[in-house]
């Protein structure tokens, strides 16, 4: 192929924001970005099909793993993943959007205090920069995407004003809000990438629920509806279907990437720069199999570690109605107490139900019969869900490393190892133990603990993070590797440290300024 000035690999939310930027900020270049996946078809999301819920066990599952399995034919260009050594299970999506296609799209920012965890606390690492230096592009970031929300949230420096009012709460989210009130905790609606009223050429959320296997209306801000049409107007070529194979480095040097097309052919792309935005595994597992010189690639691996709790109440709520995960939040116990037996905090989540079906395979004995049907009829429209996140620290064994197996898709195959450490045990403990009593004063008649929640591995962070130091760190504070300067990352990988909230909005804002910074060396 003929040289382009820039290629990126993978459309999810760094690439895309990273992609946009750069084609405003710099636009004689020239910007290609590739992707493993396809556009996704919106028509053949399972909302639309009678058997909708059935679907997020087979096709239109979360984790990767599960609809490999299932045998079924997906949208989603997917590999698998060796987590048998990982208390978490990697959820992903490999496709246009990457996995914004089945977020939650609940929409935090990091605190400033998520920053400096090393400096105030003595835990972690610093980030290379601030909370205040990220901010304008966090504002840039809620422009472009579209937030439903309020403003004042006192647990934040001031943010702009919410494009779009807060996501109904509902039943649900009135009977929380008792809760909090009772114990005179914090509590706020979520900022939530879902249009709560018409906003940019895309239609307001009906509330119709199944969020996580796509949103036909395009009422929620995956980045194929928002960044990639922008970008694609303002030049940037997008190569669905392109499997990238391997950064090709000489001298020190990258000089592009080669990857397999949809027809299975091999393509060699020039590049003046490459830059790898595939998430904490896929960037990781390219990188690797590049042959990249870094002591710290693959080490760090971070999830967020998640809790649940589950509580019936007497009277009847909303259910699955609505954006599961968009409802309010408590971070009432987010920053560092001394008095507590672990550092920083936790996030507390309050969240709607799942589909009925998902609900009835989670019942224990009796699990089948006149018995379980009752107990699913008292538990529907009549649960509350409540997440518990942890800071996640970063910790050197918890890694993403290749197998000596060659996938399907021509890359070695890829294992995670993740433990969940003390730290980890003692800060979920202590939020468990807030979000029995918050459900208790919301007037709760039962709760059920789940310790871990496996299948909770949507944060894929940490594997290339950034630093001053090559030899803990992988890149500098512009994303550029220590040993090779042409080489970037921009996604979750360069997380340092995580925080308690969801990291897409923080992903979003830094591939924003990751561009703002080529297009300086571009001038």
């Amino acid at each position: 192929m003929d040289p382009v000035d820039v290629v990126v690999v993978g459309s999810g939310f760094g690439g895309a924001a990273f992609c946009w930027r750069l084609a405003n900020k710099a636009p004689k270049l020239r910007i290609v970005c590739l992707e493993r996946g396809g556009w996704v078809d919106r028509k053949a999301m399972p909302s639309y099909r009678r058997d909708w819920q059935a679907a997020s066990f087979g096709a239109w599952a979360t984790p990767p793993n599960t609809r490999l399995k299932s045998g079924e034919k997906t949208q989603t260009a997917d590999y698998p993943i060796d987590d048998t050594n990982s208390a978490f299970k990697p959820l992903m999506w490999n496709g246009v959007g990457g996995s914004t296609m089945t977020w939650a799209a609940h929409f935090p920012r990091l605190h400033p205090s998520d920053f400096k965890t090393k400096s105030l606390d003595g835990v972690g690492d610093d980030w290379p920069f601030d909370y205040f230096d990220l901010e304008p592009y966090y504002d840039e970031n809620d422009a472009i995407t579209g937030v439903a929300g309020l403003s004042g949230d006192p647990a934040y420096p001031p943010k702009p004003e919410r494009r779009m009012p807060p996501i109904a709460l509902g039943r649900l989210g009135a009977a929380a809000a008792r809760g909090f009130d009772k114990l005179g905790w914090h509590w706020w609606p979520v900022d939530a990438a879902v249009n709560s009223a018409p906003f940019d050429g895309r239609a307001a959320c009906n509330h119709c629920g199944p969020c996580l296997m796509g949103c036909p209306t395009g009422a929620k801000a995956s980045v194929d509806v928002t960044y990639w049409p922008k970008a694609i107007k303002s030049g940037v070529e997008l190569r669905p279907h392109s499997i990238v194979q391997q950064v090709d480095i000489e001298g020190g040097r990258a000089t592009g990437v080669r990857y397999r097309d949809q027809a299975g052919n091999e393509v060699v792309q020039p590049a003046s720069l490459v830059v790898v935005a595939g998430n904490g595994i896929g960037t990781a597992r390219l990188l690797l199999a590049s042959g990249l010189d870094s002591p710290a690639l693959g080490r760090n691996l971070m999830f967020h570690p998640a809790a649940y709790l589950r509580a019936n109440f007497d009277e009847e709520m909303d259910g699955p109605v609505g954006p599961v995960g968009c409802m309010l939040y408590s971070h009432e116990f987010y920053e560092t107490d001394p008095a507590r037996n672990f550092k920083r905090g936790v996030h507390i989540q309050v969240t709607r139900e799942n589909s009925l079906l998902s609900m009835a395979t989670r019942l224990g004995p009796p699990a089948w019969g006149e018995g379980a049907q009752q107990f699913l009829r008292k538990e529907f429209r009549h649960s509350m869900a409540v997440l518990v996140l942890a800071e996640d620290l970063p910790e050197a064994h918890n890694r993403v490393t290749l197998t000596d197996k060659v996938e399907a898709d021509g890359l070695p195959g890829v294992k995670l190892d993740y433990t969940l450490s003390e730290h980890s045990r003692r800060s979920l403990d202590f939020g468990l133990d807030r979000g029995e009593e918050f459900l208790r004063a919301a007037g709760a008649a039962s709760v059920l603990r789940i310790p871990l929640a496996p299948s909770t591995g949507w944060h894929l962070l940490g594997t290339a993070r950034m630093g001053s130091d090559p030899a803990i760190s992988v890149t500098d504070k512009e994303g550029r590797c220590h040993k090779v300067r042409n080489l970037m990352v921009a996604d979750g990988s360069l997380f340092p440290t995580v925080g308690a909230v969801n990291p897409g909005s923080t992903i979003g804002a830094l591939g924003l300024k990751l561009a703002d910074g080529v297009a300086r060396d571009a001038a």
